[in-house]
């Protein structure tokens, strides 16, 4: 009888043995511990107003510029904003804002594309979420034509 006891927890011992060394599942949390993704939690976006500005750029005989009021999103530390101008030779250009805010620090890189297509100029922005500065090169060129600044303020 002993020996049919034996046999019989066997399977048993060999079930235990088997679940306390196999790999753990990667679908069950560790510990009975609720795991939330914070990449799937829905962030409240910020609603920002920019002031860019630019100095002259005095080789193509071309103004300062300066736009108020340009409309920013902050969603976590994603920084994005969107304003459509007229050019001083007519073309009508898209101009992008997309960055980061990490903390105290922000950059933000900013493409300026005319409706047919070509590049207008880009600038690199960096510093803090509310004041950031940087160079702007035109069209493909790696060569700074204008200082610029951009500046963020909340939305009231």
């Amino acid at each position: 009888m002993i020996v049919d006891q034996k046999i019989c927890l066997a399977p048993l011992v060999l079930a235990l043995l088997l679940v306390g060394c196999a790999a753990p599942n990667p679908y069950v949390p560790p510990g009975n511990q609720s795991t939330i993704n914070p990449l799937r939690i829905p962030v409240e976006p910020v609603l920002l107003n920019g002031s860019f500005s630019c100095t002259a750029y005095v080789q193509g005989g071309l103004p300062a510029i300066t736009w108020r009021r340009i409309p920013f999103r902050q969603e976590g530390d994603r920084l994005t904003g969107l304003y459509t101008f007229k050019d001083s030779f007519g073309h009508q250009d898209s101009v992008l804002f997309n960055g980061t805010v990490t903390g105290g620090a922000a950059r933000v890189l900013v493409t300026a594309v005319r409706a047919d297509g070509s590049s207008n100029f880009t600038a690199d922005m960096t510093g803090s979420p509310a004041s950031m500065s940087g160079q702007m090169m035109l069209g493909t060129s790696q060569q700074a034509v204008r200082l610029c600044s951009l500046d963020l303020t909340t939305t009231r």
